[in-house]
């Protein structure tokens, strides 16, 4: 199997990713991490190792702080192509050698996080928020990632101009791979109305789904209903596999993996902040997907009604 079969992987079985690397690099006591991806590169594979051996299948980039905006915080604005390049580098070398080491498959997720808005400067442009998704879509594409997660706010503008700039920054680097998509709730993007947060949310996931994206989540942050119940608002837009991300302790977390109708449509889990609770977390769906019912609820859930993709929302983003 090859690293391209990612996404064909998780629809067979859900694939562990690995959770934060704040804690595991906390020894640098570096206010920027993704800085460490230039000065500390052996650190920074140190850490995905830790998660490797922890049994995650899937390894997140040292890229959530690594957007333009981000790093010019640091005055780093510049190095944004090179902080995103690097970072994958470090992940796709830490994965081949667990790979020939064990002979388990392993693959690298870019994390590409697009803000809409920062400090003093209030909402950015819909150009800046493109040119910040290619700058890092062509880092992290060039470093060798089989696949990119965005992670933005349900504004359907701003979705669509970042997954533009995903487009163009792969092109730019002459690789096209999987591109996902996390959710994260801005109530400055909608209505304030309690009951309207999962609509949103549902628009934004039927847009995403016109959009290409291979699979997609929700944060569990500012959210109206239970995270349960959002997702399976979400998965009736969005007829793609799902992917969650929370501490593995968390009574969230459980619901939803204990949920057949979402079970069946899981294809990435991970969260947590270190690489103890991946092992946590490892063991948890190893009991799931161990268990006698586990393969036919994958299969035969998807007859359920509430798991059958509904259609797209009315009304424009």
């Amino acid at each position: 199997m090859t690293r391209a079969d990612l996404i064909a992987a998780a629809r067979g079985a859900p694939l562990l990713v690995s959770g934060g690397l704040a804690e595991p690099l906390a020894g640098h006591g570096a206010a920027c991490l993704e800085v460490l991806n230039l000065e500390q590169p052996r650190d920074v594979r140190a850490a995905h190792a830790d998660y490797l051996a922890a049994g995650a299948r899937v390894i997140r980039t040292n890229t959530a702080g690594a957007s333009p905006e981000r790093l010019d915080r640091y005055r780093m604005h510049d190095e944004a192509f090179i902080v995103s390049y690097m970072a994958a580098e470090h992940a796709v070398q830490s994965a081949r050698i667990s790979t020939e080491e064990t002979g388990v498959t392993r693959w690298v997720l870019g994390v590409a996080r697009i803000e809409s808005r920062v400090r003093q400067l209030g909402f950015l442009p819909l150009e800046r928020v493109e040119a910040a998704a290619r700058t890092m879509a062509s880092g992290l594409a060039g470093g060798g990632v089989d696949a990119i997660v965005v992670e933005t706010n349900q504004d359907g503008a701003r979705l669509t101009a970042a997954f533009d700039g995903v487009r163009r920054g792969m092109s730019d680097a002459g690789r096209s791979v999987p591109v996902l998509l996390t959710l994260r709730y801005d109530a400055l993007f909608a209505t304030p109305h309690r009951d309207r947060v999962t609509e949103e949310l549902a628009r934004a996931a039927a847009a995403a789904a016109g959009l290409g994206v291979a699979a997609l989540g929700v944060a569990n942050t500012d959210l109206a209903d239970g995270w349960t119940a959002t997702l399976r608002a979400v998965a009736r837009a969005f007829p793609g596999p799902l992917m969650v991300e929370a501490a593995p302790t968390s009574r969230d977390l459980a619901a939803i993996l204990n949920d057949p109708i979402l079970w069946c449509r899981l294809a990435l889990v991970g969260g947590g902040a270190s690489p103890q609770d991946t092992k946590l977390l490892n063991e948890r769906l190893g009991v799931l997907k161990g268990g006698d019912e586990v393969g036919d609820l994958r299969t035969t859930a998807a007859n359920d009604p509430a798991a059958a993709p509904a259609r797209r929302p009315k009304g424009k983003l």
